[in-house]
């Protein structure tokens, strides 16, 4: 027994580092053993414990906050606090020390009964930052073993952190003792479909994310944003830079849910608008061609304006920025009149129409995959309700339950059943949908300007985006020749050539489809922008607008 401890007030401190080891663990068990013994053995005074499952790399913690304020409420009145091992109590040297420190103040020592050390004996103070500085040292080699092995997983292919939506924790078949991650079954596909949405240029993130068929994602602005950026996606891992080592992009061993090619298609995407994103938009209907002509001198973009006459009445036109020093200036009559010449010509054979509903019914029940699949799910779910709703009926007339139970329980099912038909109405009706799917593309492939014509400036300049693939140029009151995006071109320039391609003898569907543009989940939308092996989706603003 040390004589100076005895009849001391003392309060027990013990910690772990994890619940885990709180719930399953002795080492709270073993640490308050030992904690009593030395006091009952040292005639102390025990007038508080605390118990603690926090990270000792700092002193936010719960519990010792707790501690704190109860000697800061009994000032004079406590002692020591013991602790079993210096580190349980920090591996932090330098707030460790400033603790002590402000524990003294307030009269108070800690100390350690495994190795209690004489704080007022310089001679001890080597043993002190020794035995406080052990456990920060072992913390911060564990640390680096962590990381680099972690960063040598990353190298390998294999995706060692949380799993990102789309994704499920799985086992590497042909190691079984290592992590690989999988494959969602329900979410993986809608990741592929917002790719492939994505990369087409029309829909926003915010309009993809406020989509009926996307909302079991759950996806926030930054989420969005972050998930269209991640290469693991795309079945690729990045590695980052490390000391000597540089940055690395590498192969990943578990499945791509989008194609590279997708992936690069939405880099850009989001490069383009980032760049304009700050850039105010101006709408003038009278203006519905600007930004999308080049001035024939300068080869900058044009913009337009209007300006009074004499008489008060306002012209309007085109023209190129004088600040430059370009002149260019032409009037939007003269502009408007030979573009709707231009789209006048763009007439499809009627063997194109009829091919393209069949392509595009094929294209759109593949596409729809997800969509049916949830409304398949959402009907289940009601008659599974309503099965339910029946049979709790039937025990409340046979006398098994209340009349009270009864009702709380039948309108938490109607509810239910209300909230399943209420996003039922919000997928519509498949077939009705598809109707309207195709009904809406082939008009638009067979009447274009009459749909350009009708719809208001924000859909002209929509319509603009989709077809050209460079800005126009106008000069002497004619365009040069304008260039396209590659698949409207392919519809209306070379149909011999598509023609030839259905005729051609043992030729699938399928294949066809495959050089005709794609569709998505809403009524066909000119998205003219990707290739003729790529899907293209939709454009459920240009049907709203245009009802």
């Amino acid at each position: 027994m040390r004589q100076e401890l005895q009849n001391k007030n003392v309060i027990l401190y013990r910690r772990v580092s994890t619940t885990d080891q709180k719930e399953n663990g002795n080492s709270l068990n073993t640490q308050l053993h030992s904690l009593k013994a030395f006091a009952h053995n040292n005639g102390m005074q025990v007038i508080a414990e605390y118990e603690e499952d926090f990270s000792a790399k700092n002193f936010e913690r719960p519990e010792f906050n707790h501690l704190r304020d109860f000697v800061k409420m009994n000032k004079n009145k406590v002692d020591y606090i013991l602790i079993t091992s210096w580190d349980r109590f920090s591996r932090n040297t330098y707030e460790a020390l400033g603790v002590i420190g402000e524990m003294r103040e307030l009269g108070v020592e800690i100390n350690s009964v495994e190795n209690w050390i004489d704080h007022d004996d310089p001679q001890q103070l080597m043993m002190k930052l020794l035995y406080l500085g052990m456990p920060e040292v072992d913390n911060k080699i564990k640390s680096q073993k962590v990381k680099m092995n972690m960063r040598q997983g990353l190298k390998e292919g294999r995706w060692n952190r949380a799993q990102p939506i789309g994704y499920i924790p799985g086992r590497d078949p042909e190691n079984p003792n290592k992590p690989l991650m999988q494959k969602n079954p329900v979410k993986a596909p809608l990741i592929a479909e917002l790719f492939r949405d994505f990369s087409m240029g029309t829909y926003s993130q915010n309009e993809l994310r406020k989509m009926v068929k996307y909302e079991s994602l759950k996806l926030s602005k930054s989420n969005m944003s972050r998930l269209l950026k991640n290469e693991v996606y795309a079945g690729k891992i990045l590695v980052p830079a490390y000391k000597d080592e540089p940055e690395e992009l590498v192969e990943a061993l578990h499945e791509a849910i989008v194609d590279w090619e997708t992936f690069e298609r939405v880099q850009y995407q989001l490069g383009q608008r980032s760049r304009y994103k700050h850039k105010p938009v101006r709408v003038n209907e009278h203006l519905p061609l600007r930004g999308h002509l080049q001035c024939s001198e300068c080869g900058g973009n044009l913009t337009g304006s209007g300006s009074k006459s004499k008489t008060g009445k306002k012209h309007y036109y085109y023209h190129c920025n004088p600040r430059k020093g370009c002149n260019v200036r032409f009037k939007v009559e003269d502009a408007h009149d030979e573009f709707d010449r231009l789209i006048s010509q763009m007439k499809p054979d009627p063997e194109v129409s009829e091919l393209f509903k069949l392509i595009l019914e094929e294209k759109y029940e593949s596409s729809e995959k997800t969509k049916y699949s949830k409304i398949k799910e959402l009907n289940k779910d009601i008659d599974r309700l309503k099965k339910r709703k029946d049979k709790l009926l039937s025990t409340l007339l046979d006398g098994v339950i209340s009349n009270a139970i009864f009702k709380t329980n039948d309108t938490k099912i109607q509810k239910e059943i209300l909230d399943r038909q209420a996003s039922l109405d919000r997928l519509g009706d498949y077939h009705q949908d598809l109707r309207k799917y195709i009904t809406f593309g082939v008009n638009m492939l067979e009447n274009f300007k009459e749909l350009y014509d009708r719809a208001d400036v924000s859909i002209k300049k929509k319509l603009l985006s989709s077809i050209l693939d460079e800005n126009l140029v106008f000069t002497d009151k004619k365009y040069r020749t304008p260039k396209f995006k590659e698949g409207f071109s392919y519809i209306y320039k070379n149909i011999n050539g598509l023609q030839r391609m259905k005729n051609k003898k043992g030729d699938k569907l399928s294949n066809i489809s495959l050089n005709v543009l794609g569709a998505g989940l809403e009524p066909a939308r000119p998205q003219w922008s990707l290739d003729f092996k790529s899907n293209v989706s939709t454009n459920s603003t240009i049907r709203a607008e245009l009802k």
